[in-house]
């Protein structure tokens, strides 16, 4: 499925800005974490803003995993797929225990496992690092089951440490997570009212718990919410799924990817694979049905939200709660309808099973839908791009000197390029790259196009800037040599050295003296 990355893991990654910045974001939680935990969420980025690692996903629990291998000076790219590659393989096994537990076999949990693992929802997150880490979810929703079946304290407190593990892997699949748990203790309350009940106050010592852990963890969230504001609802219309999504495959599947131009957009990829839907159908004849149909109802519940603004109960979420207009896809929710048909996979092998006598039959069984299973997760060979891990002299320079404010030329296209590069050095970047850009940062990075006239200076005094990094490379020649004319007349700016960079060129770097 995500071959051929497996030969690169040190030093490819996906051809695309997101995976740089999810390196910067381990390698920012890698550099925070032995500091002052009270300023970890303020990162090197889109200076003088605070906050900014909550700008986006902080991914702490990854960060907090990856850490070690950052002191130990192990290569961020092989830090990077290794921590992609554990996120979609734990995933598997945390469905390969759900179901087993609910389907009592392990042949109908590899089944379901195989499902989960390989589901083609992946892919069209190849380049979302923590959009892998979905092992919480199914390990969540067993948790509840024990607490509801036994109703012992032990497994409601998993419950709750169990979904805010996966608050802090991945926030949206956290808040997304809740809804689908609190929906199924509903329909389990009712289907087993007395077991329910046993299992209130363990469940909601969970509840507790998992609420205090992530208070500290999502009040940056909420403050820059209240600050920047919530997504506009034209944007979360745009990465809201439709029914149509969910015919759509990603473009690199073998099988169906050129069903994938039926949608424009993106995250609205969400065809599960036939062979996964079949399993499905099969598993609502399964007896005793109220368990399938719960799931039956769970996977309905999932797509219904993944419709976000398209839908209704997105809408009143959206209306309603305020939390909810912090997140931009609510297509997300997709990956937990995979998540229950899973389940309802895993019963439908075991249908098909027992509709078969004779082992020869059976285990034919089990390989047909592993290899059918298999066959349509096929989607390589992905692109990948090399990413060089070397340390230039331009920033061997930058580790010389005080901590200072930077920004780096060309702005914008560029910025996630320089948060992977800031790695080796720390200082504050004016550039950055997000899931939010806050509007003083537009205004600035608008002045810096017209760089270096009199506004674009006077702005990077204004917000302390200390060194400017012009990169050659990124530039044609005659723009460059026009820039470097109409810097050279600047009294302002004060050539500190040329340096080779990362990227074949040269760069010109730039002391800004500040106003008298």
């Amino acid at each position: 499925m995500t071959w051929p990355q497996a030969l690169y893991l040190g030093t490819r990654v996906p051809g695309h800005d997101d995976p740089l910045f999810s390196i910067w974001r381990l390698a920012w939680i890698a550099h925070a974490l032995p500091g002052d935990p009270r300023h970890l969420f303020d990162a090197n980025i889109f200076y003088p803003h605070t906050r900014t690692l909550a700008f986006s996903d902080a991914m702490l629990f990854e960060g907090i995993v990856a850490a070690p291998f950052f002191w130990a000076r192990v290569n961020p790219v092989l830090i990077y797929n290794l921590m992609f590659l554990a996120g979609i393989v734990s995933s598997g096994a945390g469905m390969f225990v759900l179901a087993r537990y609910l389907t009592g076999h392990i042949g109908a949990a590899l089944v379901a496992a195989v499902v989960f693992t390989l589901a083609p929802y992946r892919i069209e997150h190849f380049i979302h690092l923590e959009l892998q880490w979905t092992v919480w979810m199914p390990l969540t929703l067993w948790a509840l089951h024990r607490a509801i079946d036994e109703g012992r304290m032990k497994f409601g407190v998993l419950t709750g440490l169990f979904l805010w593990l996966q608050i802090i892997s991945c926030v949206y699949y956290g808040a997304f997570l809740g809804l689908i748990a609190g929906a199924l203790a509903l329909l389990l309350a009712v289907s087993q009212p007395r077991q329910a009940a046993r299992a209130m106050i363990p469940l909601g010592c969970g509840a507790l718990l998992a609420a205090v852990l992530t208070v500290p963890y999502a009040l940056p969230y909420i403050a820059n919410t209240h600050a920047l504001g919530p997504r506009p609802a034209a944007e979360v219309a745009m990465f809201s799924a439709e029914w149509s999504s969910y015919v759509a495959a990603p473009y690199q599947n073998w099988l169906w990817g050129w069903t994938a131009w039926s949608q424009v957009g993106n995250e609205r990829h969400l065809f599960p694979g036939v062979a996964g839907v079949v399993l499905a159908v099969f598993g609502l004849a399964w007896r005793p049905r109220r368990i399938v149909w719960i799931y039956g109802a769970l996977t309905l519940l999932a797509v219904e939200l993944s419709l976000g603004l398209n839908g209704t109960l997105y809408s009143w979420l959206f209306e309603h709660i305020f939390a909810f207009r912090g997140f931009r896809a609510p297509a997300r929710f997709a990956i937990l309808a995979c998540c229950a048909m899973s389940v309802l996979a895993g019963f439908g092998f075991q249908y098909l099973r027992r509709a078969l006598s004779g082992r020869p039959a059976q285990k034919f069984v089990l390989a047909t839908a592993l290899i059918a299973i298999g066959l349509e997760s096929g989607s390589s060979p992905l692109i990948l791009v090399a990413q060089p891990h070397a340390v230039p002299p331009v920033y061997r320079f930058l580790q010389t000197v005080t901590h200072s404010v930077i920004v780096e030329f060309p702005v914008d296209d560029y910025d996630p390029t320089y948060m992977f590069w800031s790695t080796y050095h720390w200082h504050s970047l004016v550039n950055g790259y997000s899931g939010y850009t806050p509007g003083s940062d537009v205004d600035t990075m608008g002045l810096m196009q017209t760089f270096p006239d009199d506004e674009s200076v006077a702005r990077l005094q204004e917000i302390g800037v200390r060194y400017i990094l012009v990169h050659q490379a990124f530039y044609k020649a005659g723009e460059y040599s026009d820039l470097m004319s109409a810097a050279a007349a600047r009294p302002e700016l004060m050539p500190s050295g040329r340096y080779r960079d990362l990227v074949g060129g040269e760069t010109q770097i730039f002391e800004l003296r500040t106003r008298n």
